[in-house]
């Protein structure tokens, strides 16, 4: 117990080593308040999906449930996220970003207190809905925070800061979810979750409102969607991320019953995410630093090209080598990579496709990417259970199918002064 609160402070260390560094731009940046508190809703989302992945197994078995049904919990929770995304937009023009974001985040907290105390699958299934539909507010206004009160110049070292910072929950999550969940029980992994959404909570409460007042709260905000259809290349920029996310998130169903399978236990099984937060986290740090070299569509094809490795990887693994936990994790870390460049260009992309209809298309292709994850993981496992070759198999399908989207059309090359 002693060696795993230690191995835990070195991991929080190297969060607050990281947020110090980036910190020290030498430039002006809002306040650190400001900054924590965009961050804690942009990681809402990841937390509360991946917080309890440790114990997925026990679940399974204390609800008497197969380990798909488990796993459908998830694809459950990010169909929530993904359709309410499209919603919380028009509900903050509307009525403010204080009131709706309040509102969003006591959803989170009680689907929260929900699965914690739920007493059979199908109820945990039902909070983890209202968990989801609750989180989305924090993605979409956290966002929206930035744009009411960064210019563009400042908006970008925000950005910069966040997102290695919520990089990091997919590693941290699980590893305090096993923790928790070995010493107290699975339960506690959602109250935990439930005391992170009342600490934001508090921290919006003294949040001044900041939308703008020229914003128009009778314009339709559904009227770019039949511009944005027509678009291929949004369609192209679009099906990338899917591809990408999908492989993420098949991998984060699958991979904690198959390092069950290994005997691993709760908390070994947490800190197996590191790594791979690592490579996203590295690779994000490259790419901006490669915006100042490399043309914006040699470095989408280049992460695609790690992406089609890692696939490749999983296939010779399946059919060569003896099974274990590096012939699971290694070829993930290539993939990894594919996540933290490819992926947020890729996004950018078909936002600033040449449609007109930046907004618009910044919530769809949000619904896009995180429901047909959700779609893509929860058929997978329904279908063709838990194994290496399926894990290896849908990544390798995937890594192709976004090959093939980037070669079809050339990745326009897209400059961001914001990104330099």
């Amino acid at each position: 117990m002693i060696m795993h609160l230690s191995r835990m402070k070195q991991t929080l260390s190297y969060a607050l080593l990281l947020l110090i560094t980036l910190f020290n731009t030498g430039n002006f940046m809002p306040r650190l308040s400001f900054i924590i508190t965009v961050a804690m809703l942009s990681a809402f989302g990841l937390i509360a999906s991946d917080i309890y992945l440790p114990a997925m197994p026990d679940m399974a078995r204390e609800f008497a449930v197969d380990p798909s049904r488990i796993s459908q919990t998830i694809s459950a929770y990010l169909l929530a996220l993904a359709i309410c995304q499209l919603f919380y937009g028009p509900l903050a023009d509307r009525f403010g970003r204080k009131p709706v974001l309040l509102a969003g985040i006591a959803i989170y907290i009680g689907g929260s207190l929900g699965c914690a105390i739920a007493e059979s699958y199908s109820s945990f299934l039902l909070f983890r809905l209202l968990q989801g539909a609750g989180a989305a507010a924090g993605l979409v206004i956290g966002r929206t925070l930035i744009a009411d009160t960064c210019n563009k110049a400042i908006s970008a070292r925000v950005y910069s800061v966040i997102y290695p910072l919520v990089s990091l929950s997919p590693a941290i999550a699980p590893m305090i979810g096993g923790h928790l969940a070995a010493t107290f029980g699975w339960h506690t992994d959602f109250i935990f979750v439930a005391i992170f959404g009342m600490a934001t909570m508090l921290m919006i409460i003294f949040m001044r409102e900041t939308r703008p007042e020229n914003i128009s709260a009778t314009a339709s905000p559904f009227s770019g969607f039949r511009v944005i259809f027509s678009d291929t290349g949004f369609w192209r920029y679009t099906l990338i991320v899917c591809c990408i996310y999908s492989a993420w998130f098949i991998y984060l169903t699958q991979s904690p019953f198959l390092f069950a399978q290994l005997g691993m236990s709760e908390e070994a099984r947490g800190w197996l995410y590191i790594p791979l937060t690592a490579g996203i986290i590295g690779a994000n740090v490259l790419t901006k630093r490669l915006l100042n070299f490399w043309q914006y569509d040699r470095i989408v094809t280049a992460g695609i090209m790690c992406f089609v490795l890692g696939g490749l990887a999983y296939a010779t693994v399946m059919f060569t080598a003896e099974k274990g936990i590096l012939s699971i994790l290694l070829p993930m870390c290539l993939v990894s990579l594919a996540n933290g460049s490819s992926l947020s260009l890729a996004i950018s992309g078909a936002i600033s496709s040449g449609h007109g209809h930046a907004a618009t298309a910044s919530g769809m292709i949000g619904f896009m990417q995180i429901g047909s994850a959700a779609v893509f993981a929860n058929f997978i496992s329904a279908e063709f259970g838990f194994s290496q070759p399926v894990l290896g198999s849908s990544v390798l399908l995937l890594a192709l199918t976004a090959l093939v989207a980037c070669r079809k059309q050339r990745i326009r090359r897209h400059h961001i002064q914001s990104s330099r």
